[in-house]
């Protein structure tokens, strides 16, 4: 959370403090609680606020605010909601409304948090952050949609906000992955896993100029690459990496020509180990990395097919990079050493029109 423009204003307000041993007065206490919250001294920061706030002194909306923030560091997340609350009722200033509605979404309080970020936004319109935490929210909710479009507006108005955002909604991505890893059906089992690269070409017709492309990769049969798997979409978890919205020129030339891609095939081999036929299989596929520095990556592939009863059957897809932009993270073969591979089945769906699926999809 940004603090620094509110700590300018509030120096503002008190700049007839005195050099006194001894404080004394609103102004003293109140820019002693500023050096020792900029300090990290929090429960010297949360006295002071609670003296000026005690003498009634001006700026209490600030003082309520940073009173708040302290406690928040502190750990006491309910004390710190009370604080921001008092402080948005003698100011609705945007800025408050956003952290708390932060601090709301750190309880999963999703619909006060939404709430708030609503109010930030109408109130302050080119208010970046907002809409960028606001985006968050919403890929929390699964509104996979709505947060790319707030993802793209954020970013339209403060570019620099774009890697903290990405990297935030990637953790997010992958704290969700990982639910279905604890989740596996009975009557499946997976056999063996593999990826490779292959090297491919494709036409590029002419184009008088650049075609927009979404930066979420696209897999040849038309799926998503997993992003969020916690997130609901029709027909189960939503298939987003790169929630930001943002569409990346695909190059042309003025001619037709081919070029040269690479294709990345994943594929998993599976038994029906049940009594009924398996007609439909959701899977994702996980690199994670053996250093905890790097990227985790996740991709997610839903399959047609007919498994008996007893039997088995190889299930593959591909990540084409002729449909796919560089903005979606892929694996190499000279790092593949570096990660762990796993396999989860998501969803397995029966000729007899029943289904099963992971507890973490409903999460």
């Amino acid at each position: 959370m940004h603090y620094r423009s509110i700590v300018l204003i509030l120096l503002l307000i008190f700049t007839s403090a005195t050099q006194a041993q001894e404080l004394k007065s609103v102004e003293e206490y109140t820019q002693r609680g500023i050096s020792r919250f900029e300090k990290n001294d929090l429960d010297g920061a949360i006295a002071d606020f609670t003296k000026v706030i005690e003498m009634n002194g001006s700026g209490q909306e600030y003082c309520y605010y940073f009173r708040g923030m302290a406690r928040y560091r502190k750990g006491s997340t309910t004390e710190a909601i009370d604080d921001l609350t008092k402080a948005i009722t003698l100011k609705p200033d945007p800025r408050f409304l956003d952290d708390r509605g932060n601090l709301y979404a750190r309880v999963g309080d999703l619909e006060h948090a939404l709430s708030d970020l609503n109010k930030a936004i109408e109130l302050s319109p080119q208010y970046a952050k907002a809409f960028g935490d606001r985006g968050l929210v919403r890929l929390i909710r699964g509104e996979v949609a709505a947060a790319e479009t707030d993802f793209k507006k954020c970013f339209e108005l403060d570019s620099a906000l774009e890697p903290r955002f990405k990297a935030a909604a990637n953790q997010l991505q992958q704290r969700a992955a990982s639910r279905y890893l604890h989740d596996k059906p009975a009557d499946v089992e997976i056999t063996k896993f593999g990826w490779t690269e292959t090297p491919s070409k494709a036409l590029v017709a002419p184009s008088s100029a650049p075609i927009a492309v979404t930066t979420t990769g696209v897999s040849a049969t038309g799926t998503r690459v997993l992003g969020n798997p916690g997130e609901k979409g029709e027909g189960g978890p939503s298939q987003v990496l790169n929630p930001s919205g943002i569409t990346t020129p695909y190059p042309r030339t003025d001619s037709e020509s081919t070029r040269d891609f690479i294709d990345y095939k994943f594929s998993v081999t599976i038994k029906n180990t049940g009594s009924k036929t398996i007609i439909g299989v959701k899977w994702a596929y996980f690199l994670e990395p053996k250093n905890t520095n790097s990227e985790a990556l996740s991709y997610l592939f839903a399959t047609k097919t007919n498994i008996a009863p007893r039997k088995e059957k190889v299930l593959a897809d591909s990540l084409n990079s002729s449909g796919r932009s560089t903005s979606t993270k892929v694996p190499s073969k000279h790092s593949r050493e570096l990660y762990n591979e796993r396999v989860a089945i998501l969803r397995l769906d029966y000729a007899d029109g029943t289904s099963w699926e992971s507890a973490g999809a409903s999460k």
